[in-house]
Parts: C-alpha cells; structure tokens; sequence
C-alpha cells in the first residue's frame, strides 16, 4: 500500500501557516508528499525544498486571483498537487493542518481495512480547531467536528468548492459530482488557522478573505476585528481549555507564542442567538442538528 500526501501553500512564511510542521506530519505516515507552492513574496519555496529528505514533489503555479467566488482558486491549486499523486491512497492537509504523529499507525491500519471494501472510498477525520491560543479550542457548531481527508486513488475524486472536502466524478458525464462514501480514520487533524500573533493574524485574515471578495468587501468584514495593526480575538468565540499534547513538530510554535487571549464564557450572545440555541440542544441531545457533511458515513 503506497500513500500520497499532498497540499499547497503561498506566502506561508509572511502569513503565518506552519507549513513545515504540516509536512513533516506527512512526511512521517507517506511515501511522497507533493507540494504546490504559489509564487510568493517571501521564501517559503526554500522553506519547502529545505525539507526534502527523498519524498518531496515540489512545482510552483501562478495562481489566478480572478477566481474569487466561492474561493474557487483553492480548489483548483488543490487539484493541481492532487494530480501528481501517484499513490493507492491519497492524503491531504491543508498548509494550517497538522497530524500527530501518535495517530500514523491508527491511520495506515483504517487505509488497510478500508482497501478490502470496494463500497468505502476514503477516510473521515476528527477536527481540532484551535482558536485564539494554542490552549483553547472551538467548541461551537460553526467549527465542523469531521472532514476527509484520504481517499483512494483512481475514483476521480476533486477537490470541491472552496478545497474543505472532496467529491467524486459520476459514473457517466451526465451525473452530478457524489460524495465520497467514508469510515472513520480513528485520528485527528489539529487545524491551527486561528492561532497567531495578532498583527500576523490580521494579514493572513486580509490574504485569506481576498480569495472571496473584493477589497473593499474585505475591509469592510474585518471592521469589528481590527484593532489598529492587530486582529482583536473574539473573546465571545466558544472554548474550551486544550488538555491534550500538541504534535511534536508543534511544540516550538506553542513556546514562542506570547500574546494574550482570554475568553469570556457565554451560552447566549448577542446576534448568535440561533446558533447558541443549537449548541444547547447539542449538549442535552448529544446530537448535532442540521449539521453539514461533504461525505456519505457508511457502516
């Protein structure tokens, strides 16, 4: 069983993703990794090639920045890495995602079970979202709790709207794109997309947002999150204390982190009263209502 992993990156370095640990996170469960690095303005494609121990894939694309609807351009620097995959099983990480390294075995022993099942086509993952800190994480309903995030190759899998999931070609030109049919991967993904220092944060938002919208709809969404040259953490967000280990190639992000963020705990807030009313329910049900799934969960 051979196994791809694959992702993209631009402006990393500036913008604050920990690229680096997210491919040596790879690097330790694949037999290649291929990396789309986006010209940037800074020196993230040395960053990237200084990694290579034999696995690495490494090409740069231009990316179109008139792909702003729906994030589009996301999808298609996606696929672009997706396509030089050569791997039975594929496995994506976006630049802010990062695997720990206890859950490799866990991973490659779901991939093994999953290949003697013709009816399953890829993995679910748990999610991890921190925000605001590296000690303290989403607990509301707007950070979805699973993704796919390995497939098998060869199903005509692509990646889908804005690159969070993936779907599947129909068995003729004529059908609609499927969702991928997934069993649990049994591991987490650590996503740390909401964990910088505050000035680096407002850039990378600035960047992140502008494959959406044009700059003044930009501007105009971060109103209420700037704070002169800094982001200003919402301390409404929902979270919970982090009492688990980081991955290990993490550890030196936790240690330089030195700003501060402190919550306030809050079940109702002020314009996200229906949200805050679903969360409630969650806790007494234990179900999550109306919740979205890019996948089809099979037994």
């Amino acid at each position: 069983m051979t196994i791809s992993g694959f992702t993209f990156v631009r402006d990393g370095v500036r913008l604050g993703y920990p690229f680096e640990a997210s491919l040596r996170s790879l690097q330790a469960l694949c037999d290649e990794v291929v990396v789309n690095v986006g010209i940037s303005t800074d020196d993230t494609l040395a960053r990237v090639r200084a990694l290579d121990d034999g696995r690495l894939v490494v090409f740069e694309s231009r990316w179109d920045e008139s792909l702003r609807q729906g994030g589009r351009v996301l999808a298609v620097q996606t696929d672009l890495a997706l396509a030089r995959c050569r791997g039975e099983w594929c496995v994506y990480l976006q630049a802010d995602e990062v695997l720990h390294e206890d859950d490799s075995a866990v991973i490659r022993a779901a991939m093994a079970s999953a290949n003697a099942r013709p009816d399953v086509d890829g993995l679910r993952f748990r999610y991890r979202h921190f925000y605001g800190s590296f000690h303290t994480v989403g607990i509301s309903r707007r950070w979805y709790r699973h993704e796919v995030r390995a497939f098998k190759s060869g199903r005509g899998t692509f990646s889908w709207r804005d690159a969070q999931g993936f779907r599947c070609h129909g068995d003729d030109a004529a059908s609609e794109p499927r969702k991928l049919r997934v069993v649990d991967s049994g591991a987490c993904i650590c996503h740390y997309g909401w964990v910088r220092p505050p000035q680096q944060m407002l850039e990378k938002t600035r960047a992140f947002e502008r494959l959406y919208r044009d700059d003044a709809a930009v501007e105009n969404a971060l109103v209420d999150r700037v704070d002169g040259a800094r982001y200003r953490y919402d301390v409404d967000e929902k979270v919970r204390p982090f009492a688990g280990t980081h991955p290990a190639v993490m550890r030196p992000w936790v240690e330089r982190a030195d700003w501060p963020f402190e919550p306030q705990r809050r079940w109702l807030r002020w314009g996200h009263l229906r949200e805050d009313l679903l969360d409630l329910v969650e806790v007494a049900s234990g179900r999550r209502f109306f919740e979205y799934r890019n996948y089809l969960k099979v037994g």
